[in-house]
């Protein structure tokens, strides 16, 4: 249920403020370690993806840069489709659907990182035509695959930020910079654990699915 709301006087206005009472406040803190692994499983997907993508495209700058910005465009649509699902009347439960789709979207990656990869990378190419290749395909590769977990991933800030004014009566800026709080500390722990810790000692494959 939406927030009620009290009136209160302005001081020196004649008018009245309305101030957000909550109505059957939940824990803030679950909202809160939610938007934390998601911003962890953003850094995943982005810094796995070239190593998914290496054996193919190899990891070169031009491969690097165009994977962040496949994930940069799709994590901009997806904070715009996010805000616009948390206006609904349960954001809550859009907020499980869209871990699911971004849990699924990203554990299928190791399976069909191969034959994307064969899509946009035929055999036979000269020497001349494997440049432009490798380029345009490791970009056309990386839309492919990275562009939907990341879109999924881009609608959960959104809504755990609605899901806690609307827990915590809170304002849009106050539960706004909680969640972004949480969300780059999760981004933090996500670089440093996939590098140091996922890729190297449970691979690829069970990083994704994880």
């Amino acid at each position: 249920p939406s927030p009620s709301r009290t009136s209160a006087p302005s001081v020196g206005t004649g008018r009245e403020i309305l101030v957000p009472t909550p109505v059957n406040a939940r824990p803030f803190a679950p909202l809160l370690v939610v938007a934390f692994a998601a911003g962890a499983a953003t850094m995943t997907v982005e810094l796995a993806a070239v190593r998914l993508l290496a054996p193919w495209y190899g990891t070169s700058s031009a491969v690097w840069t165009n994977v962040i910005g496949v994930v940069l465009v799709a994590l901009s649509f997806g904070y715009l489709l996010g805000a616009r699902i948390s206006a609904g009347p349960e954001p809550r439960r859009a907020l499980g659907y869209a871990l699911v789709a971004a849990g699924a979207a990203s554990a299928w990656l190791p399976a069909l990182a191969r034959p994307c990869a064969r899509l946009f990378l035929p055999d036979g190419l000269t020497l001349e035509e494997a440049g432009p290749a490798l380029r345009w395909g490791s970009l056309a590769a990386a839309s492919l695959l990275f562009a939907p977990p990341a879109l999924a991933l881009g609608t959960i800030a959104p809504l755990v930020a609605e899901c806690a004014q609307r827990a915590r009566a809170l304002t849009a800026g106050s539960a706004t910079g909680r969640v972004l709080c949480a969300s780059t500390i999760g981004s933090l722990a996500g670089t440093f654990a996939t590098t140091y810790l996922f890729v190297p000692h449970a691979g690829l494959s069970a990083t994704y699915v994880g």
